[in-house]
């Protein structure tokens, strides 16, 4: 498993684990009992996560001002993208809930494309570390 953590300017706190692996499943339950869930909305959680394709699953805790994503296996990459805009529009979402931010206002947009960016910067330099060097040069 793959985590990354993106720091929202000191507002919000996103961990995105993807590559999930079986040998990952402790290490998923832990994350997610960190966000309070238990019992069997774990064990469904893991289940699909690491055997059913295309899936995400994203759990905010705004009290902590903290989410974490979890993207699944999935067919391509483009799916990946996919499920990770997914992810991320739902932590946008609470972000802006738990700031009274309207949601159509450049400040939402903003926060949207911030995470987006940040997202595909760490996942980018570990899969084309040669895009992003030059990207960087």
């Amino acid at each position: 498993m793959t985590q990354n953590y993106i720091d929202v300017d000191g507002y919000w706190g996103v961990v995105i684990s993807y590559d999930l692996r079986p040998l990952d499943e402790y290490e998923i339950r832990k994350n997610l009992m960190s966000v309070g869930m238990r019992g069997s909305s774990i064990d469904e959680a893991v289940d699909i996560l690491l055997y059913e394709k295309n899936t995400g699953l994203c759990v905010s805790v705004p009290s902590k001002r903290m989410s974490i994503c979890f993207i699944g296996n999935t067919t391509s990459d483009d799916q990946f993208m996919d499920t990770l805009a997914h992810e991320l529009y739902h932590v946008h979402s609470t972000i802006m809930e738990y700031y009274e931010v309207p949601s159509d206002g450049e400040d939402a947009a903003w926060t949207m494309g911030f995470l987006m960016r940040e997202a595909v910067k760490m996942i980018t330099s570990k899969y084309m570390p040669t895009a992003t060097q030059q990207a960087s040069a």
